[in-house]
């Protein structure tokens, strides 16, 4: 075996550093770049994330700052360790191999670099993580500034500085006890090896058990899905990056020491199985029993109720004939679980205030009792689908709606995506046929178990068997919900609700989801075929199955309802249209009440901010805004296309909100009786407000503030019971 040559002695008559020097050099150190690239391309690949990605923020501030999990806290650190550790045993094995193609690494120069470079490489895991989250801190957060409680958050991060310290002394040690038994033994402190075997039983013996580790963990999220989740989503992922470094590590070394394209290969395979439609795995749950990566079976018979029989039969249990009848509609916007906690927390806040003034009738609150429909978009679409499974399914007060509906929202739902995403879609992107359940259901099942610990189990069952009476009859006790979704290859929305397809489509460029869908689909695929947040959740297959296997066309690829458009104001538009002619064909005047819920600080506003005492007969807070830096820079030729492309989908949003809002009607005789709207949204505040699917408790605390000081929520639960008490009498 061959030990690691000195290095040469320099030409006195040669520059110190020529520019051959110089090009020399940048060979050898591309070349040495080379048998570590998979650890060199996970330390890029976290750069990017931690540096331009707000979820990312978010998850630094929750380990580091306000998690009061001391558990999770110490995952994180035996975490950083592991990766660390990982990244550095797979490239220093990685330098003691030798490469024929490769001769550079064979050069003594560089072996200073080849024994430094692992260790740097370790040392920059905890180092980084570190540095996401003094990222995270350059925005302000007034809200800690006068408590000692957050401020003694800070001292978390020397924990990291520890180990990096830790890690410094480690290689160090371990230096100094190799050399101790070199002297002793007169052999080379591990030297350069030809072959695989050659590098020892223990290194060998690592390997393979991380091999083999790697497929037990994979077997194990694959059967019990939930096992990461106490521990974070950071610790996840520092688990996963260990794993690819030395997994990944050891079989390019394989590969390379033979001269094979290991990684072009996988690409290679990976694409042409993608091209194919040979591991698709992504296919859209039509029945809670069936799996991502299973054909549907044949559905049953339709039994879900008629829209127009709905809309009539919750007129005639709620109005009085030639009385105006109040009737709240609402549309909430998309934006991951800020947007499900936002739009769920201003729904029991409102159910709350108007149960102060109103008793609820037969236990079903007067709020939600004259909550016709909803629209929502993504997260608003979880918003809207906690909010009423946590009414209809335990019923108390509006306060106590709000508390479980944050107690199901406030959950790590980003860890158990992770995980599926790194061992179980990864590990299926090289497999021919589809073998697993992708990380669509890995959420889902986490949005059911949450609610499932609150003693909810209707987003694991059929969204149609909320509108169904245990005698056969309609069921108006839940409003109706529309999901929107995007159709990946025509670009139209895709309208999920729970009832009949309609005889006369009300949609325009939409279709109606109740043609294709399974009457048996859960609520939860239904949400989630809303919020198919981008990469983060895949794009899913609806292959009609049965009698709808002859619709035209036959199979659709889902996407994020926000892709058309981000309000859910066109579908709630339409449903309002719907709405007003089938109660003039009872001759039942209505009061159309709108709640539009948004949550990006960002929004142009639509609609004037009034005086709070007087919110009526529109209402928005007044929210301080200045342009964005993209809206006040000019693009080049190459970019500008791009831009407008992304740009037109905000545009769609705002298009949407007016047009809903100039469809409104007024009462000249009666003013207090013309239609409402009402622009619930998030403003600038004291903390940031990511998107994603895990946000912390100063996020809840926040929204919690805004809306009690943004709001007239008083006089606002006061005017709306009124109006619900006036068109309850006879």
């Amino acid at each position: 075996m061959m030990a690691e040559p000195n290095p040469s002695t320099s030409d006195p008559q040669r520059s110190p550093m020529a520019w051959t020097d110089i090009v020399d050099w940048l060979g050898i150190g591309l070349d040495h770049c080379k048998p570590i690239r998979v650890s060199l391309l996970v330390l890029a690949f976290a750069t990017i994330v931690i540096t331009n990605v707000d979820q990312a923020t978010e998850l630094f501030l929750i380990a580091l700052w306000v998690d009061p999990s001391s558990t999770r806290y110490v995952f994180l650190l035996a975490t950083s360790a592991l990766a660390g550790l990982a990244i550095w045993y797979a490239a220093h094995n990685a330098y003691r191999l030798t490469y024929p193609r490769w001769p550079a690494l064979q050069d003594p120069r560089a072996a200073a670099l080849r024994r430094w470079l692992p260790r740097l490489l370790a040392i920059v895991v905890p180092l980084l993580v570190l540095y996401g989250y003094l990222l995270a801190l350059r925005t302000p957060h007034p809200v800690c500034t006068v408590h000692a409680s957050c401020l003694r958050r800070d001292l978390r991060s020397a924990g990291l500085l520890i180990v990096a310290a830790a890690m410094i002394v480690f290689f160090i040690g371990r230096q100094r006890v190799l050399e101790v038994a070199a002297e002793r033994t007169a052999k080379a402190i591990e030297p350069r090896v030809a072959t695989i075997k050659a590098l020892g039983t223990l290194p060998l013996s690592i390997f393979l058990a991380t091999l083999i580790l790697n497929v037990l963990i994979t077997v194990l999220v694959t059967f019990q899905p939930r096992q990461f989740d106490g521990m974070g989503s950071l610790a996840v992922a520092l688990i996963s990056a260990s794993f690819f470094c030395m997994s990944g590590g050891f079989l390019c070394m394989l590969a390379d020491r033979h001269g094979v394209p290991l990684l072009s290969l996988l690409v290679a395979l990976s694409l042409m199985l993608h091209a194919l439609h040979l591991n698709d795995n992504h296919r859209v749950r039509q029945y809670p029993g069936m799996s991502t990566h299973q054909l549907p079976e044949a559905p049953p018979a339709d039994h879900r109720p008629g829209f127009e029989a709905y809309t009539k039969a919750w007129l005639q249990s709620r109005c009085h004939p030639r009385q105006t009848c109040p009737v709240i509609l609402v549309s909430a916007e998309g934006g991951g679980l800020r947007s499900a906690a936002w739009t769920a927390m201003v729904l029991s806040e409102f159910t709350a205030r108007v149960d102060q003034v109103l008793p609820p009738h037969g236990g079903e609150p007067m709020f939600e009792r004259y909550l016709f429909a909803g629209s929502g978009v993504s997260g608003g679409s979880l918003g809207l689908a906690t909010y009423v499974a946590t009414l209809r399914l335990a019923p108390g007060t509006g306060e106590t709606a709000q508390a479980r509906s944050e107690q199901i929202l406030d959950h790590d739902f980003l860890a158990p995506v992770m995980a599926n995403a790194w061992f179980i879609d990864f590990t299926q992107r090289w497999l021919p046929g589809a073998w697993f359940d992708d990380r669509g259901r890995a959420l889902t099942r986490a949005w059911e178990q949450a609610a499932q610990e609150q003693g909810i189990d209707a987003l694991a069952q059929p969204f149609s068997q909320m509108y169904e009476g245990a005698d056969g009859e309609i069921s108006t006790t839940t409003p109706a919900l529309f999901f929107n979704s995007t159709t990946v290859a025509q670009g139209w929305r895709f309208i999920q609700h729970p009832f009949r397809p309609f005889m006369h489509s009300p949609w325009t460029t939409a279709y109606d989801g109740a043609l294709w869908q399974d009457p048996r689909i859960p609520l939860s695929e239904v949400v989630l075929n809303s919020a198919r947040f981008t990469y983060l959740s895949p794009a899913g297959t609806l292959q009609a199955s049965g009698s709808r296997a002859s619709l035209s066309p036959r199979a659709f690829q889902l996407a994020d309802g926000g892709y058309f458009e981000n309000s859910g104001s066109a579908t709630l538009l339409e449903v309002m249209q719907r709405l007003h002619a089938i109660a003039a064909s009872v001759a039942q005047p209505i009061q159309v009440i709108v709640l539009h819920i948004s949550n990006d600080p960002s929004l142009h506003d639509f609609v004037d901010a009034h005086d709070p005492k007087h919110p009526l007969p529109l209402y928005s807070a007044a929210c301080p805004r200045t342009l964005s830096p993209t809206e006040l820079r000019s693009y080049g030729e190459a970019t500008a296309p791009l831009v407008a492309l992304l740009d037109t989908r905000n545009a769609r949003g705002e298009f949407a909100r007016s047009a809903l809002l100039a469809a409104l009607q007024t009462n000249t005789a009666d003013p207090d009786r013309g239609d409402v709207f009402w622009h619930l949204r998030l403003c600038p505040g004291n903390y940031p407000l990511p998107l994603g699917w895990t946000i912390s408790s100063p996020v809840f605390d926040e929204m919690h503030r805004q809306l009690e000081q943004n709001y007239p929520l008083a006089t606002m639960g006061t005017w709306l019971a009124q109006q619900i008490k006036t068109a309850s009498q006879p």
